[in-house]
């Protein structure tokens, strides 16, 4: 079995030492959620009308109580930014703008080196993105013929992963027959097993690889 959530956890920490360290992983945590809104209200000029991130699914509490600060704090950055949850099987959530679904689907918590591709998906659906290719790809994209369902398999610690989940996100904004879903691997265990994922990002059309 891959282990897609490669973090060093060591030896455990008990007694009155577990609390300070847990007090001391508190402040750290506010204060970088402190950062983290700080930075992003200096993207968001939304203007384009109104967004939603359409949150559902319980498979972990903690992992959706992560998810649900991640996306608030977000959210808080402007008043343009609403926060929707429903019930659902599996943790994750879309993007909707005046209601309609673009196409983008990030099925785990896009923090780490994944909060970029949260940030430009945004920006792309408001017309602001700057990772789009040049126009005669841009064309090319916009003339495929859909439905097209692309998924891609990441680890939040891949450097290289946000290139290719923020490029494949760019295509649904340009052409609305393709939808892309980023999959955090480490929250997925089962389908990396399944599909037998060797390294990331990993990303297939109807479990056909191509990346």
């Amino acid at each position: 079995m891959i282990d897609l959530d490669n973090g060093d956890y060591g030896r455990p920490v008990t007694g009155d030492a577990a609390g300070l360290s847990f007090k001391k992983n508190e402040r750290k945590k506010d204060m970088l959620r402190i950062c983290i809104k700080r930075t992003t209200k200096g993207y968001f000029c939304w203007a384009g009308g109104k967004l939603y991130f359409d949150i559902s699914g319980i498979i972990q509490p903690r992992k959706q109580t992560e998810l649900l600060e991640l996306l608030g704090d977000v959210a808080d950055c402007s008043d343009h930014i609403t926060c929707v949850v429903n019930e659902g099987d599996a943790l994750k959530f879309t993007l909707l703008k005046n209601g309609d679904r673009p196409g983008i689907t990030f099925r785990g918590i896009p923090n780490g080196h994944e909060f970029t591709s949260l940030l430009l998906a945004i920006l792309n659906l408001d017309g602001k993105g700057k990772n789009f290719p040049d126009e005669a790809v841009c064309n090319r994209v916009k003339a495929l013929k859909g439905p097209i369902h692309l998924t891609t398999y990441v680890s939040l610690t891949c450097t290289n992963c946000p290139d290719v989940v923020q490029a494949l996100n760019a295509m649904t904004t340009l052409n609305p027959a393709i939808t892309h879903e980023m999959v955090d691997g480490a929250l997925y265990q089962d389908e990396v097993d399944a599909l037998k994922i060797q390294g990331v990002p990993l990303s297939l059309q109807m479990e056909n690889y191509f990346m």
